[in-house]
């Protein structure tokens, strides 16, 4: 356990760069963003760091910080009071559910409350951020260009980890069966996270997200090493060994194969086969109808608690909320016990309507669902890099609603900040507007209108 004295040089180190990011945030609160979004795949890595321990909520630091300073920034930093944007129906719908989720956590109390609170809608804030200060066109680019070179450098970490083993991930300071996870007797690739699953989910984002913008600009350099690079994000995403980032990797690449990107329809069968090509010990686990048997009997046993209480046991009272919660001191009577243990659904909309009841889990599919349409109205009202920015956001919801049938996703960090931060890019491109050109072409070059129906490259 780090000591106190362990974390002050990284403390001061914070100190001291708190008044120069501090300005930059000032001057253009989307920078804060940036860097949010740059930082938190590598949060895991606080594990290993003395001290990391005491700058666990830096997150929450840095989204509160970038709020706050988009009510001093500059007008030209701000969106125009003029400029006739109105709210889209899933940011109603996500203020009806955080409305819900509230009274929920207050009927609760304590920390279980508070913490379920925290853990279920602190990052709706990013929507509002971007409401506030929407990303230009450039700082969009940057947005996609972080998150390639994040995946790619977790993805590199996460195979570099099946060569270095996990006695020596150990001896770093990873612990087993909390970091160290093994399937049958392969090691579960964790990369710079704190679990394999966060790993997986995240390079099943970076892949959704960011490919049919290299497509859409392939001439670009950036754009042509992270088509090159998409063989060793599948393999490093496979060494995670996590069922919903394949199922949503699947899902999403399906929409955009049937949406425009034809070409991408021939990477759905490797894709499927990923799970074959592991070796046998681990296949038998992968594929073990034991884990789905148990999650099922688990869900069978919420349906009836959902019938003796329609209206939800409580925000907080299952899953990773209440895990934590109980690590903070929170009464085991105030935690949903099934089995003897802390109950976790591994499933969002079994979690969501064990929770907060039918209301909460129609609310949660009403956001989904509103956030689809709107991702995919925006795209049809571009073309070029935006309108393939958009499509990547709705692949990535489809894939996280996917996902969301074997797994917590939105209270698994950082795919619970990324699935907010990316509702807040919707904001950021005006749906009655043409997009801008590509960040890399000359300028006036793309300027001429063009069809929003118009194909992108085809892919081999």
């Amino acid at each position: 356990m780090p000591t106190l004295a362990a974390a002050w040089p990284i403390v001061g180190l914070v100190l001291l760069l708190a008044v120069p990011l501090g300005w930059l945030f000032l001057s253009r609160p989307q920078r804060g963003l940036l860097l949010l979004a740059a930082l938190a795949p590598f949060d895991g890595l606080l594990l290993i760091v003395p001290g990391g321990a005491s700058l666990g909520s830096w997150k929450e630091g840095l989204v509160l910080l970038v709020l706050a300073a988009t009510f001093v920034a500059p007008p030209e930093a701000r969106r125009p009071a003029d400029d006739g944007a109105r709210l889209p129906g899933w940011a109603i719908a996500a203020l009806a559910l955080t409305a819900l989720g509230a009274a929920s956590a207050v009927v609760v109390g304590g920390i279980v409350g508070l913490w379920g609170f925290k853990v279920g809608f602190f990052y709706l804030l990013l929507p509002v951020i971007c409401w506030r200060c929407p990303l230009d066109a450039k700082e969009r680019d940057r947005l996609v260009g972080i998150l390639m070179a994040a995946g790619v450098v977790t993805a590199v970490v996460g195979l570099a980890q099946q060569v270095v083993g996990p006695e020596r991930l150990n001896e770093l300071g990873y612990t087993y069966n909390d970091v160290i996870r093994f399937s049958g007797s392969l090691l579960r690739s964790f990369s710079t996270f704190t679990q394999p699953f966060s790993f997986g989910l995240f390079v099943m984002l970076v892949l959704l997200l960011a490919t049919p913008v290299a497509i859409a600009d392939h001439r670009r350099l950036r754009n042509r090493l992270f088509l090159l690079s998409t063989p060793l994000l599948l393999i490093g995403m496979a060494t995670s060994v996590v069922r919903g980032a394949i199922l949503g990797l699947v899902a999403g690449m399906v929409f955009l194969a049937l949406w425009r990107y034809r070409g991408l329809v021939h990477l759905v069968p490797p894709l499927l086969l990923v799970p074959v090509l592991l070796p046998a010990s681990v296949l038998a686990t992968f594929l073990s109808s034991s884990s789905l048997g148990e999650r099922g009997s688990g869900w069978q046993e919420t349906f009836g608690l959902v019938a003796e209480a329609p209206w939800g046991q409580g925000l907080g009272t299952s899953g990773a909320a209440a895990e934590k919660a109980l690590e903070l001191g929170a009464e085991r009577n105030d935690i949903l016990i099934v089995g003897g243990a802390n109950y976790q659904p591994d499933n969002q909309y079994v979690k969501t309507l064990l929770e907060l009841g039918p209301i909460g889990l129609w609310l949660l599919l009403l956001v989904g669902a509103a956030a689809l349409v709107a991702a995919v109205r925006t795209a049809s009202a571009h073309v070029g890099v935006d309108r393939a920015l958009a499509e990547g956001v709705a692949a990535c919801l489809i894939a996280a609603g996917a996902g969301s049938l074997v797994a917590t996703y939105l209270e698994i960090f950082p795919l619970d900040l990324y699935f907010w931060l990316l509702l807040g890019v919707l904001l950021c491109l005006d749906p009655r507007s043409t997009s801008t050109p590509s960040p890399s072409a000359p300028e006036g070059a793309g300027s001429r209108p063009t069809s929003a129906s118009s194909s992108p490259p085809s892919v081999p």
